[in-house]
């Protein structure tokens, strides 16, 4: 069973021991994904989904200056997206062992644009956490198959949970 906060835990220790960078949250609002820097991974197996960070190029920004040691000012959009990719990719492998097995991850890939907020029509929103990094919002999203990755009713300690049946 994956719930939100282990869905959390896993985005703020990424953050953490990748980058160095405290996370605030999940905290409430809205954050439009417009213009915002998305990247995907690929969730397939006994469980089809995918996993989505959406960040504002000013983060991105700082989260490749972070991972290839380089100054904020000179970093590249390659190196903003590879550095995302990386982020996702290392969130996903995280994820993987609480998801039904078997499971691969593909490597990150940039969505359409166009795309961006379509789903596969079976797939439904597993979970949507928003978080804030140096003041700035980023947005961490699984979405799949159902029932491995459907929201259940809030439960007694009032998390939402998702069902990962590792039979």
């Amino acid at each position: 069973m994956i719930t939100e906060v282990a869905f959390a835990r896993i985005i703020h220790d990424a953050w953490s021991t990748t980058l160095g960078f405290q996370t605030e949250g999940p905290v409430t609002g809205e954050y439009s994904t417009a213009g915002a820097l998305t990247v995907c991974v690929k969730i397939a197996g006994a469980w089809d989904g995918e996993l989505r960070l959406h960040c504002s190029p000013q983060l991105a920004r700082s989260i490749a200056a972070a991972i290839f040691q380089v100054e904020t000012e000179s970093t590249r959009s390659e190196e903003m997206l590879d550095a995302l990719s990386e982020l996702t990719h290392i969130i996903g492998g995280n994820l993987k062992p609480l998801l039904p097995r078997p499971v691969k991850l593909s490597l990150p890939s940039l969505p359409d644009p166009a795309d961006c907020g379509r789903t596969t029509p079976q797939w439904q929103m597993g979970c949507c956490l928003r978080f804030l990094c140096e003041g700035h919002p980023f947005i961490v999203t699984l979405v799949g198959d159902s029932p491995a990755a459907t929201p259940r009713e809030n439960s007694a300690d009032g998390q939402t949970r998702l069902s990962a049946d590792n039979a």
